[in-house]
C-alpha cells in the first residue's frame, strides 16, 4: 500500500473529508448536503463506494462539484479497507472522517473544526470532537468526560483506552493528521468491528491526541447503524480481546499493577458482557453470547481467574455496580 505524498502543498483546500459508503441511500443525501452547505468552502470530499446495491451509486454519479471525487470499488473492501483506500487519495494535512448516515451539525461546523486545529500544538495526531455532546450515558462515560485532559500524552493513553474503551467512539467524531494513517501502518482490516479502537490506541501509544467539545458532526442513532448490529451474538468480543491484550501487555511493561488491570477488565468488560449473555439467553435460549464472552474475554490473561471472575460478576451485579470504584483505583496508579 503506497503512502500519500508528504502534505507539502494543500492546493486551495484547507481539509479533506473522507466518506466510505455502502448501501447508504437512506441518509447519504443529507450527509452530502450538509457538506455543501458549509460556510467554509475550502474542502474536498472524497467518497468511496464499497459495492452498494441500493441506489447509492446512482446518487453518487449525479454529484457535480469539482471538490467532490467519487470512487467505485469493484471488490468489497470492508469499512477499514475502504478507509485505507481513501487515505491514499488525500492530499491535505488534516482529514475529517465522515460516515454516510451522519451530518455536519450546522453551516459553521467545518470552520469551527479548522479553527480548533489551528489552536492545537503541531504534534497532535488526532482530535476527538463532540466530546461530552452525548446526553446521559453510563457513570463510566461521565467519569471519562471528567478526568480526560484536553491533550492526552502517550504515557497516559494506554491506561485511558484500557479503562474507557474506544474513546473517539463513532468515526465521524474524528479528524486527524493525514500522515498518521500511513505512518502507523493503516487500519487493520482483520478487525472489521474493532479496527478503529485498535488504530486510535496504537497511535495514542506513540503520539499525543486531543479531545474537544467543539461540535462538528451529529451521529445519527438508528437501528441499522454499525454499533447497533455488530455485536448481536458476540462478534465484537474476539477483536476486543485482541486490543485489550495489547493494552494490558503494554501497561504491565510500564509498571501498572496486573491486579488492578484484571479487576478493571473483569468489572468493566467481562462482567458486563456476561450479563448481556444472560439477557441473550433469556430472549433466545441460546448460550452463544455467553460462550463468546467466556472464551474471548473471560479466559484471557487480562482477566481474573475462573472463580474470582465469577465472584466479581456476582459482587458487581453483572458489572452494574462498582465500576467507578474499580476505575478510580486504576486512575490512582
Amino acid at each position: 500500500m503506497r503512502a500519500p505524498e508528504p502534505p507539502s502543498y494543500i492546493d486551495a483546500m484547507t481539509l479533506s473529508i473522507v466518506m466510505p459508503t455502502y448501501n447508504g441511500g437512506a441518509y447519504l443525501q443529507e450527509a452530502v448536503r450538509s457538506v455543501l452547505a458549509q460556510s467554509c468552502q475550502d474542502w474536498e470530499l472524497l467518497i468511496s463506494d464499497d459495492g452498494s446495491r441500493d441506489g447509492t451509486r446512482d446518487f453518487l454519479r449525479q454529484l457535480d462539484d469539482p471538490r467532490i471525487k467519487v470512487f467505485f470499488q469493484e471488490k468489497n473492501l470492508g469499512i477499514f479497507g475502504n478507509l485505507n483506500f481513501l487515505f491514499q487519495q488525500v492530499r491535505t494535512d488534516i482529514t475529517q472522517i465522515f460516515c454516510q448516515d451522519d451530518w455536519l451539525v450546522d453551516a459553521g461546523a467545518l470552520q469551527r473544526l479548522v479553527d480548533t486545529w489551528q489552536t492545537l500544538p503541531p504534534d497532535i495526531a488526532f482530535l476527538r470532537a463532540n466530546h461530552g455532546a452525548e446526553q446521559g450515558g453510563s457513570s463510566l462515560a461521565r467519569l471519562e468526560e471528567a478526568v480526560l485532559p484536553a491533550i492526552v500524552r502517550p504515557e497516559q493513553s494506554d491506561r485511558f483506552f484500557f479503562l474507557f474503551g474506544c474513546i473517539p467512539g463513532n468515526l465521524s467524531n474524528v479528524s486527524l493528521r493525514t500522515r498518521i494513517v500511513a505512518e502507523h501502518g493503516w487500519f487493520d482490516q482483520r478487525l472489521p468491528y474493532a479496527g478503529d479502537f485498535e488504530f486510535w490506541s496504537r497511535v495514542g501509544h506513540r503520539e499525543p491526541w486531543a479531545i474537544s467539545p467543539v461540535r462538528v458532526t451529529t451521529v445519527r442513532v438508528h437501528e441499522g447503524q454499525a454499533s447497533a448490529t455488530l455485536n448481536k451474538v458476540g462478534e465484537l468480543m474476539p477483536q476486543m480481546g485482541t486490543v485489550l491484550r495489547t493494552l494490558y501487555d503494554r501497561l504491565i511493561q510500564a509498571g501498572t499493577s496486573p491486579l488492578k488491570l484484571k479487576l478493571v477488565a473483569s468489572v468493566c468488560y467481562i462482567s458486563t458482557h456476561r450479563w448481556q449473555g444472560l439477557q441473550w439467553f433469556r430472549r433466545t435460549r441460546s448460550w452463544q453470547y455467553m460462550q463468546m464472552a467466556n472464551r474471548h474475554l473471560g479466559n484471557q490473561r487480562f482477566a481474573l481467574g475462573f472463580v474470582s471472575g465469577w465472584l466479581a460478576f456476582l459482587a458487581t451485579a453483572g458489572g452494574r455496580l462498582g465500576r467507578l470504584a474499580a476505575a478510580r483505583w486504576l486512575l490512582a496508579h
